[in-house]
């Protein structure tokens, strides 16, 4: 039930701190990935946002997989670029001055000097300047989605309750719970071992003949007028796994409905317990989720708003990609790099 995110985040992949290092006596050769009117997103800058989902990607499908993975970063740099080009035209960038005082705000939310916000982000080992980047991306993006891309959002209360429908109510299954009856035939203190064996197995025998469809459970109520339950019928009640004693919780919901178990040893008795009936919890009133189905709903139409106009956007920009198919870029060693052509495209980078 609803497990999507809420929210808005242009940034699909987790931010990488630092290109990872090659091995000593190396260098990273760099190279142009794209160009999105003439700003330049290079090799480095992929692997700066990227390294970490990169090198997963490769774990686990081999080699092969690193160029695609580079170019779903790079389509995420691109789609960076395009929007903060986009603010900047419209003048709605976010500026240094929004910048100071949502660091100030941080601070003051978390009971923190700034100086002590900037201590606790540099501990995590995150760098200072890092940290401001992602800060202002965040801000660009949640501005973004307020000025562009919600004002051609639109949710109706049908669209509303088609939701709850599809997700909340078709695919819901809540708690369940068993109706119990019993017959509880007590012994007393002084029993002796052999009495109790004998009405273990008399109460045995009784399953057996209401399993053999001989006798009914009605009947067998008539015949156990000493049942501790005859004045409720053997009625005990409803339950949901877990809220009945532990021994009476493991026949209960280890049987089918309509089912006996037993005979079960209590301290003041042996019972048979019988499974009368099973009801889920309904889903949760439409009314009580409506909220969230909006939230849910308005975020998954930002995102194929943001889809649509990226994919507008870099219709109308002028946008190059320089990444080819796998072809190998990379860690080269240092005394190689110096007989490279600048415009020969490098060896494999190796993260």
């Amino acid at each position: 039930m609803l497990a999507r995110r809420i929210g808005l985040t242009l940034l699909t992949f987790v931010l990488g701190i630092a290109l990872t290092a090659g091995p000593a006596g190396a260098v990273v050769v760099d190279r142009v990935a794209a160009v999105v009117n003439k700003e330049v997103i290079t090799l480095s800058d992929v692997y700066e946002l990227g390294a970490d989902f990169i090198t997963e990607r490769v774990d686990a499908e081999g080699e092969s997989a690193r160029r695609e993975a580079e170019l779903e970063v790079l389509d995420s740099l691109i789609q960076t670029e395009l929007v903060s080009q986009e603010m900047t035209r419209l003048g709605l960038d976010v500026t240094q001055d929004d910048l100071e005082a949502t660091i100030d705000d941080i601070a003051r939310q978390n009971g923190l000097t700034r100086d002590q916000l900037r201590r606790e982000v540099e501990r995590s080992g995150l760098a200072w300047s890092v940290y401001r980047e992602q800060l202002m991306e965040q801000l660009r993006s949640m501005r973004f989605g307020q000025s562009i891309l919600a004002p051609r959002v639109s949710v109706s209360e049908q669209d509303l309750r088609d939701l709850y429908d599809q997700e909340v109510r078709a695919g819901f299954v809540g708690a369940e719970s068993r109706t119990l009856e019993g017959i509880l035939v007590p012994w007393g203190a002084d029993a002796t071992p052999e009495a109790r064996a004998a009405l273990a197995l008399k109460l045995t025998e009784d399953k057996a003949r209401y399993d053999a469809g001989t006798v009914t459970w009605a009947e067998l109520l008539a015949e156990h007028p000493e049942s501790l339950l005859a004045g409720g019928r053997g009625q005990l009640g409803a339950f949901k796994k877990g809220e009945a004693i532990p021994e009476l919780d493991a026949a209960a919901f280890g049987v089918p409905v309509g089912a006996v178990s037993g005979p079960i040893a209590l301290p003041n008795g042996l019972m048979l317990l019988r499974v009368a009936s099973s009801e889920f919890a309904p889903p949760p009133p439409f009314e009580d989720l409506r909220d969230q189905l909006a939230q849910e709903l308005q975020a998954r139409k930002m995102e194929q708003e943001l889809a649509l106009w990226t994919a507008q956007a870099r219709r109308q920009a002028a946008v190059v990609v320089k990444l080819e198919p796998p072809a190998g870029y990379g860690v080269i060693d240092r005394d190689a790099a110096q007989e490279l052509s600048p415009l020969a495209p490098p060896p494999s980078l190796m993260p």
